[in-house]
């Protein structure tokens, strides 16, 4: 059997990988990635008692789920279901459970649903051997959500991860009343680069297709960032943008029905726009993004030129790789004032915190007074030139 973590082949020892000590618990779905370059029937697991679905792409409602209902051989225990983003409602369904084979830890069960174009591109065993080995890998890296199970039941495909621990960025700033300090903000971004830099670089490359704070996770030192809610397919082309939820995080391209990984660095810039200013895009106009320093002047020169090149209309200006802004996102925190361990810093050497009442007061005033200079030359300029021309 290969380990799922580290790829040792060999025999468990007590259950665990004798290399790296990972956990394989008692019917999971190890067998499953013993052969990576070739899909294994259901046949050859260890669920092959269990009853097989006949079709991924049946009607989500046939598996209607409530708190305290029991799958897997009554292993998971439902808590309610979870909210999909919009461009992942056709994948299947979501539940928040307990394991109570592992200390009642807290899981996420994700249905495998897959679309009807997606349903004949191959067989049902091939399709979720797949989506399961692309979460699989993509789970071996801090800040992906790490899969532990897979299994049949009720006629459908289930595929079983660990929930993050931490609170989202959208729980966050509301909790703040506005926008969070840059050097954290910055830190979420450069942590995500580099979560959509393992996406990109898997074949074919993974597009999330819903990045906005509800799907970033942020623990509760602040030292780890995680992306939640991974597609198990190509995400869906969202419909009707302007009456979304999360309408102000779409790229452009990704409206028009283009999904790949630009899309996400474009929602990642547009999530820390709003982490950085306190303005959430849903509230503003389609794709336009006001300077970050116009709406809080705490904000950084060379993070409002990050922002502004990644959230530009056209993708050819903005970064090609998330890479590339990685880097300068890099470059951003190495500028910021070390600050001591056990000594943190006064409230004054951290940005601004302005809540968006502030702002806007703000921008009306400068607004108003620069109307008021405008119109005091406009009067002067008028006055000499009726004194010219009146002149004997």
């Amino acid at each position: 059997m290969r380990c799922p973590r580290c790829s040792f082949e060999g025999s468990l020892a007590n259950g665990q990988c004798p290399n790296c000590g990972y956990v394989i618990m008692p019917g999971t779905s190890a067998q499953l990635y013993s052969t990576p370059t070739r899909s294994v029937p259901l046949s050859e697991t260890p669920y092959q008692t269990l009853a097989r679905p006949t079709s991924l792409a049946e009607p989500i409602g046939l598996y209607p789920l409530a708190r305290g209902d029991m799958l897997s051989q009554r292993r998971y225990r439902i808590l309610g279901q979870i909210t999909l983003p919009q461009t992942q409602q056709r994948q299947g369904t979501a539940w928040m459970a307990v394991d109570t084979q592992v200390g009642n830890r807290q899981v996420v069960i994700r249905q495998i649903v897959a679309s009807p174009e997606i349903a004949k591109t191959a067989t049902h065993e091939q399709l979720v051997s797949n989506v399961a080995q692309r979460l699989q890998e993509a789970g071996l890296h801090e800040g992906f959500p790490e899969v532990v199970d897979l299994f049949s039941d009720r006629k459908s495909f289930f595929i079983v991860m660990l929930y993050p621990e931490g609170e989202s960025l959208a729980t966050l700033l509301k909790l703040q009343g506005g926008a969070l300090p840059e050097p954290m903000v910055a830190k979420i971004g450069y942590e995500i680069c580099g979560l959509l830099t393992i996406m990109a670089q898997q074949q074919p490359p993974m597009v999330h297709g819903s990045i906005n704070p509800d799907t970033i996770l942020v623990s509760e030192d602040n030292q780890r960032i995680s992306l939640i809610h991974l597609p198990l397919f190509t995400p869906d082309v969202p419909r009707g943008a302007s009456e979304n939820g999360s309408a102000g995080y779409y790229a452009p391209e990704q409206v028009r029905g283009e999904i790949d990984p630009s899309v996400d660095l474009y929602g990642l810039a547009a999530t820390l726009h709003h982490a950085v200013t306190g303005y959430d895009p849903r509230t503003r106009l389609t794709f336009f993004h006001t300077p970050a320093r116009r709406l809080n002047p705490a904000v950084s020169r060379q993070m409002e030129m990050i922002l502004a090149r990644q959230l530009s209309l056209s993708k050819s200006q903005r970064y090609s790789h998330p890479a590339e802004m990685q880097q300068d996102l890099l470059a951003l925190l190495a500028s910021y004032p070390e600050q001591p361990a056990n000594n943190p810093a006064p409230p004054v050497a951290t940005p601004v915190l302005l809540n968006p009442a502030h702002i806007r007061e703000q921008v009306r005033d400068t607004t108003m007074l620069n109307m008021g200079v405008f119109a005091a030359i406009s009067v002067l300029l008028i006055v000499a030139f009726l004194l010219v021309i009146l002149r004997p």
